[in-house]
């Protein structure tokens, strides 16, 4: 089996990572060698017998919206598929916005589940980037680019999965991010209810074709169908598998911690990542919700009564965690939890905490 489509000798010069095929990478991202909830152990007092009482920080208000956002999407992509029109495609586009919002505000204590049950891979990918645009779908200088139009890949679950991160941590196949690029687009060519509507277009040919099978359809409003509807049910599964009850500990909350630093850190670095043919991309859209929910989200989250007693037991570990949260709020940033999480000589390594 071949990989996506490659596009032209434009943005083969681009981005050069899609011209390596992909379908031989394995079938889940690989882990880290040590997750961060380990990285954050070493050098740590023992553990007090008193963390097993302990609760996972709460955010109860969080996952409440959480799931009822992840129902409206549902409803509205469920409309989306049965009856694409202008209608249904922007209410789809307003609740993949709601539901990422609630995602970004809930993010904290998704981390700390993914680190106490050590599933970075199910975090990274509900929300990697930067990404590849056009390693999805079409871009207005690359029209026949992307797993939509390449009709040798066959839209399954599992190859969407092997897709994911295949040969660069650029070609992101599932997540929040694929998800708006299918049912918004980019600002140059935003998508229409049309692109979801049945109807064939002729794919590009390779240059070895020979002449009779030079005339390969596509049906590209079904695939993107398809694609949609199999990215939102790997969606649900890695959201599933964050939620429930978990045990508190201050190790996975340390850990959760360092997730965020490191994903508040790309972040700085994306934010003029927003030309969708300039390479690594990250829609403007995007960044301003992660700006509208973190970190204040995950302050509050921390100094709220009901996480009194963690914040204790982090503070017993790993002293200076309650002062440097008190300044973080206080000034309304970050950096004095950075600061404590990477003290000189020291600290949570940033490449040990889960990407994006």
């Amino acid at each position: 089996m071949s990989g996506p489509r490659r596009p032209s000798a434009a943005l083969l010069a681009l981005l050069p990572a899609l011209l390596l095929s992909a379908c031989d990478a394995p079938d889940t991202a690989s882990e880290p060698d040590r997750t961060a909830a380990e990285t954050a152990r070493d050098g740590a007092p023992d553990s007090d017998p008193a963390d097993t009482d302990l609760h996972p920080l709460h955010d109860e208000a969080g996952a409440t919206v959480l799931a009822t956002q992840r129902r409206a999407w549902r409803d509205a992509l469920a409309a989306l598929l049965e009856a694409p029109d202008t209608d249904s495609l922007a209410a789809t586009r307003n609740a993949w916005a709601n539901l990422y919002s609630a995602f970004n505000d809930h993010y904290l204590s998704l981390a700390a589940v993914a680190c106490q049950r050590g599933v970075p891979e199910r975090l990274e990918r509900l929300d990697g980037w930067p990404f590849y645009p056009a390693y999805v779908d079409a871009l207005p200088a690359w029209p026949d680019s992307g797993i939509v139009n390449d009709p040798a890949l066959e839209l399954t679950a599992a190859n969407l999965r092997r897709q994911q991160g295949a040969t660069t941590e650029g070609e992101v196949a599932l997540g929040f991010q694929p998800l708006r690029l299918l049912v918004a687009g980019v600002a140059e060519a935003p998508r229409r209810a049309a692109d979801f509507r049945g109807g064939r277009q002729e794919a590009a040919v390779p240059a070895n074709a020979v002449e009779e099978d030079a005339a390969v359809q596509v049906d590209a409003p079904a695939r993107r169908r398809a694609y949609l509807r199999l990215a939102a049910e790997q969606l649900e599964a890695d959201l599933d598998a964050l939620g429930g009850d978990t045990a508190g500990d201050p190790d996975s909350l340390r850990c959760a911690l360092a997730t965020l630093d490191r994903r508040l850190a790309l972040l700085d670095r994306q934010r003029d990542a927003g030309d969708p043919e300039g390479g690594l991309y990250l829609s403007p859209r995007s960044v301003e919700l992660i700006d509208a929910s973190q970190p204040e989200a995950a302050l509050s989250q921390l100094a709220a009564d009901d996480n009194a007693a963690l914040r204790r037991a982090l503070e017993q570990r790993w002293p200076g965690f309650e002062k440097a949260l008190e300044q973080a709020r206080e000034r309304g940033e970050w950096a004095p939890l950075g600061a404590w999480l990477h003290p000189a000589g020291g600290g949570v390594a940033p490449t040990a905490a889960v990407r994006g």
